[in-house]
């Protein structure tokens, strides 16, 4: 008796406990919640309206929650930031991670997590005290920037000021509030950060004698979208091929206005779009309705591009880089035939 429980000893010492695969999937089936990690500060991304959640954080949320519970409103939306949201990821604490977060190498290759698919392009910009005589950057040249002081922003900002040898001054402040603090105090000229956030309300009442402007220079575009570990292939497989599902959608011109009139289709691509290749549904344990549910409930990419970021938000952001490839943006999606 004592040797094997020695042998079990020595066993689990050798071979520590590993998250099983498949866990983050069952355990959002099993609780009917999916949690979502979400930028909830600036009113951006994930915000509160007339005590609803709203924003593109939560459009993504709800687009998982609508294909794999069928229940577009079993979210929970926990608030993240910069340093925190992979160790909430990591530790099981959300399912989903959103905030905005930037896909690059360094950050997949040296977390545990995985990054499905691109949902939106999300932009660098500046925000700053009217100037009428300024018709370019040139224009601020030296001028002191209030960066938040996040290694994302700090190194876009000093690779910027350095390509266009603009001597702008960097000021590192310790939050976007803060960031505000010093823009309305004028011991700052401008703030970097992200456009989503400039266009919020965030910065829509400032105090009288204040008058801001976005400047129409778009430092960097880049790729966002859900983290998720990497522990779950069959959570990673449904999240690409939701968000490529919804794009390919309104490439197809189905919305969830119209979905119901394609049910006769003879178009492969629209046949797998509708659920009608079972065979998918059953090797991800979903079924057969999953991606035509997640349509009829929260609609094409264009539809949810206009809730989340676009005029049926407080943002009102035009889509440019988030056009679909055939109308000169960046969204596209691989092909959906069998």
């Amino acid at each position: 008796m004592r040797l094997s429980f020695l042998f079990c000893f020595a066993f689990f010492l050798l071979h520590p406990l590993t998250v099983q695969a498949g866990t983050t999937l069952n355990r959002i089936k099993q609780t009917g919640i999916v949690r979502c990690g979400a930028r909830t500060t600036a009113g951006a991304f994930a915000y509160q309206k007339d005590k609803e959640w709203n924003g593109i954080d939560v459009e993504i949320c709800r687009l998982v929650a609508s294909a794999v519970l069928g229940r577009p409103e079993a979210v929970q939306i926990v608030p993240v930031n910069q340093e925190n949201g992979f160790n909430l990821l990591e530790n099981g604490q959300i399912d989903i991670l959103n905030a905005a977060t930037p896909w690059t190498m360094e950050q997949e290759l040296t977390s545990n997590a995985v990054f499905p698919a691109v949902f939106y392009y999300s932009a660098l910009a500046f925000i700053g005290h009217y100037n009428p005589e300024a018709s370019s950057m040139k224009d601020y040249q030296g001028a002191k920037v209030c960066v938040e002081s996040t290694p994302f922003l700090l190194q876009e900002f000093n690779a910027f000021n350095q390509r266009y040898q603009l001597d702008m001054r960097l000021m590192k402040a310790p939050s976007l509030t803060r960031a505000k603090e010093l823009l309305y105090l004028k011991r700052c000229d401008l703030i970097f950060a992200r456009l989503e956030t400039l266009h919020s309300d965030y910065f829509k009442n400032s105090p009288d004698g204040i008058d801001l402007v976005v400047l129409p220079e778009i430092v960097r575009t880049y790729p966002s979208g859900p983290y998720i570990r990497n522990d779950d292939p069959d959570l990673f497989k449904i999240l690409r091929w939701l968000i490529y599902a919804v794009i390919k959608a309104e490439e197809k011109g189905i919305s969830s206005q119209n979905i119901e009139d394609f049910q006769n289709t003879e178009d492969p691509e629209i046949q797998n779009l509708l659920g009608q290749n079972k065979k998918i549904a059953d090797k991800i344990g979903l079924d057969a309705g999953w991606i035509y549910r997640a349509l009829a409930e929260r609609g094409n990419y264009a539809e949810i591009y206009q809730r989340g970021l676009g005029d049926k938000s407080v943002l009102k952001l035009n889509r440019t880089a988030n056009k679909l490839t055939k109308d000169g943006g960046l969204i596209t999606a691989p092909s959906f035939e069998k």
